[in-house]
């Protein structure tokens, strides 16, 4: 199971949960013991609807999580005993969710770094329509699968690699120089100072990691800039390549 999968159905059940709460907390201002007003009751029917479409998703791809999970039935206006107690209901099956999500999702990487690397997938899918050569695009197809297995040493070097192949095919000597003549031929806005200073720190990350010292490991912060860092000089590579 693909991890943005996992991520995707924690992000639902996160979201769902945050729902439930919140108009619980609203059903409860309500000054009347048995009604309150109709968009709220639109409200519960949204969050049931939500609820059991991923309850139905979990049970095709998890069943025994599903199992854990409280089965919830709407039929027309509830009174607002029945309506708190299907809220806490689904409150409880997102929660198992979450748990269960979470736990296949730590052990390999962060939530926040696979949304990261679903958006590179499909930028890379981008860059590869638009012709960008087939082994650039193989190796950052690479970085962004080990990435996603947690494996932050192979990601790094793989996107390293990337990095040091097309530095090494741009005038100059020195990365400053390099960073110069790509600004000097117009792949880089002169004003960009962010995009300048984000290459030129993947390039000198980039090298630490090829130089094959056992005392360095990659942090997820270093993956991520490597990756951009291959990104980026990758697009550029393909607007040099166009010329």
């Amino acid at each position: 199971m693909r991890l943005e999968v996992l991520v995707a159905a924690y992000t639902r059940a996160t979201k769902l949960i945050e729902a439930a709460h919140e108009l619980k907390d609203d059903l409860k201002k309500e000054t009347f013991l048995y009604s309150y007003p109709f968009q709220e009751q639109l409200r519960i029917e949204r969050i049931v609807n939500e609820y059991e479409a991923l309850r139905s998703w979990i049970m095709s791809k998890f069943y025994n999580i599903s199992e854990h999970m409280p089965h919830v039935t709407l039929s027309g206006f509830v009174r607002l005993g029945e309506a708190l107690a299907i809220l806490q209901d689904i409150i409880i099956g997102c929660e198992v969710v979450r748990k269960s999500m979470e736990t296949m999702i730590r052990p390999s990487v962060e939530p926040e770094l696979v949304d990261k690397l679903g958006s590179l997938r499909k930028e890379l899918e981008k860059l590869e329509n638009a012709g960008l050569d087939v082994m650039v695009v193989k190796n950052l197809k690479e970085a962004i699968m080990e990435a996603e297995h947690g494996h932050r040493l192979a990601s790094a070097m793989v996107a390293s690699r990337v990095i040091c192949t097309i530095i090494d095919g741009l005038e100059g000597k020195e990365d400053d120089e390099k960073v110069e003549y790509l600004v000097r031929v117009g792949v880089i806005p002169r004003d960009r100072k962010d995009i300048q200073r984000q290459i030129l720190t993947a390039m000198r990350l980039s090298r630490n990691f090829l130089a094959h010292k056992m005392s360095i490991f990659p942090e997820t912060s270093d993956v991520l800039t490597l990756l951009g860092g291959a990104f980026n000089l990758s697009k550029i590579w393909l607007k040099l390549s166009k010329r």
